[in-house]
């Protein structure tokens, strides 16, 4: 009779990710917290994995009268590193289009329309940019995607103040008014 193949133990050790946003997170308890998340809402707009709001949570947790100034300071610097991921999604459309020869001018001539597709595309993106400033989307993507489709500076800027405000000001108000039990509610 032939003994069972053994079966790998799971592995205790977390992720790269989770190990990643427990070190962001310890940053909270530090004096230099409010520093750190402004670091991360800025590189979060770009190219960081971890979310602000790793931050956001345990500070507002600790300190709830700070809720409102945090939640600014939150939505401040991640609207600066918005604007460095739509810079970057503008070098990407230009290396795109020449590298793959991709045409935005070409012109759409049906069903009532008469436009490019890089104006349409630029039109109207920028409600998918809003909607996806205020939901759980990683906010690099709309960065760098608003970037890369050509929207309107002035739009996506629009799109990017009212998303991220609305983002980061329900997070701290949520934490200052629910305290630790919204915790479990709220998937940051």
């Amino acid at each position: 009779m032939t003994e069972p193949a053994p079966v790998a133990a799971p592995s205790d050790k977390p992720s790269w990710y989770r190990r990643l946003y427990l070190r962001v997170e310890s940053l909270s308890s530090t004096p230099h917290a409010l520093a750190a998340m402004m670091v991360v809402s800025v590189v979060d707009a770009s190219v960081f994995p971890i979310p602000p709001f790793a931050l956001l949570v345990p500070m507002v947790l600790a300190q709830p009268s700070k809720w409102v100034r945090y939640a600014l300071l939150g939505t401040v610097a991640s609207i600066i590193g918005g604007f460095i991921g739509y810079y970057l999604g503008v070098l990407v459309h230009q290396g795109a289009l020449s590298a793959l020869n991709i045409n935005l001018d070409a012109r759409i001539q049906r069903f009532g329309i008469d436009a490019t597709v890089g104006e349409l595309l630029g039109q109207n993106f920028w409600v998918l940019a809003l909607l996806c400033s205020v939901l759980p989307t990683p906010f690099k993507i709309v960065a760098i995607g608003s970037g890369m489709v050509n929207v309107p500076l002035d739009r996506f800027f629009l799109a990017a103040l009212i998303g991220r405000s609305a983002r980061f000001f329900a997070v701290a108000g949520v934490m200052r008014f629910f305290g630790p039990t919204a915790r479990k509610w709220l998937r940051v």
